[in-house]
């Protein structure tokens, strides 16, 4: 029996650390600022009526 072989990895480059470093802490601020918005118009009763 051979051994299993080994899957290749991905490389570090430039746009994979700028992708995690910047995008998703861009997501986060993205989401909060949603949510954010979304609970101003809430209390206007603007929105989402409920």
């Amino acid at each position: 029996m051979g051994e299993p072989e080994q899957q290749e990895r991905g490389t570090v480059d430039l746009v994979s650390v700028l992708y995690v470093v910047g995008g998703i802490p861009a997501m986060v601020v993205f989401f909060v600022l949603l949510f954010v918005l979304v609970g101003a118009c809430d209390q206007a009763a603007v929105m989402i009526p409920a």
